[in-house]
């Protein structure tokens, strides 16, 4: 996972714009189906327009805490998996899914992480709670990571803190003490 090489090389826009782009063909609704003077949709492209209307009025209706049952429901994964997973503790977990606070970014990539979802159910879910995917070495690292299939929190932290020198964390300090992460923990 070279964090770097994607800042360097510029690719972190690249990939965020392809995401973007992907978001918005699966979520948002197609507007642009043409129609001739006198010509009606075809069969394919009014099936695809439907398609696009009720991904986006489901996306429009589904709540952050809908969305992640949808998930959970469609990859086979209990909050027990995700609280063992992404080391998130019980009340913070349904505080955040309850909707009973704003839910941090570091929150969504532990979810995210956990539920192993792809770059664009990540961004779903990030959108979910008012959020996007940004130009930053914490998103870079989460999207490398998840494009190479790589889940694991302790390994995503590990990357992070290396690349960050310490300075960015999934997790908070005191989670960090109540783990007893420190920073020979921590090797790649």
């Amino acid at each position: 996972m070279n964090v770097q090489l994607l800042f360097d090389t510029g690719e972190i826009t690249r990939k965020l714009e392809r995401v973007r782009k992907e978001y918005k063909r699966n979520i948002e609704p197609e507007v642009e189906i043409q129609t001739g003077f006198g010509h009606t949709l075809s069969r394919m492209s009014l099936t695809r327009f439907e398609k696009a209307v009720n991904r986006h009025s489901k996306d429009q209706e589904e709540d952050f805490r809908q969305y992640m049952n949808t998930l959970m429901y469609e990859k086979d994964v209990t909050q027990a998996t995700i609280l063992r997973r992404s080391l998130i503790k019980v009340s913070t977990l349904i505080w955040n899914i309850n909707g009973s606070r704003e839910i941090p970014t570091i929150i969504v990539f532990r979810i995210a992480l956990s539920l192993k979802l792809n770059l664009l159910e990540t961004e779903t879910l990030l959108r979910k709670v008012r959020k996007r995917f940004m130009k930053t070495h914490m998103d870079g690292v989460i999207m490398e990571a998840i494009k190479h299939r790589i889940y694991d929190v302790i390994k995503v932290e590990a990357v992070l803190h290396k690349y960050t020198n310490g300075e960015k964390s999934l997790f908070t300090e005191k989670e960090q003490e109540e783990l007893g992460l420190r920073e020979e923990d921590l090797e790649i």
